[in-house]
């Protein structure tokens, strides 16, 4: 889902070529992309509903939880959780 979120800003902002290249330029780093399973899809609902979340940051936030991994984001909706997340 953040995929492809991305994805859709780079090609609003930039256009099509650009939003390939930057997608392909992610192919050597160590990124896992996921699918969005019915279990991860109710993981982010209960996050969405206990942290007051957009869907795509509790989904995001979801996953890094379940994945045990820190979440690297700009997105100033998590200021309000600090560094303690449930």
């Amino acid at each position: 889902m953040n995929f492809g979120e991305v994805y859709g800003k780079i090609f609003r902002d930039y256009g099509l070529d650009q939003a390939h290249t930057s997608m392909n330029a992610l192919s050597p780093l160590p990124i896992e992309v996921v699918d969005a399973t019915p279990q991860r899809a109710c993981q982010a609902a209960e996050v969405k509903a206990k942290c007051k979340l957009y869907y795509i940051d509790s989904f995001a936030l979801a996953l890094a939880i379940e994945q045990k991994a820190t979440l690297v984001t700009s997105d100033s909706d998590f200021r309000k959780l600090g560094h303690a997340f449930p």
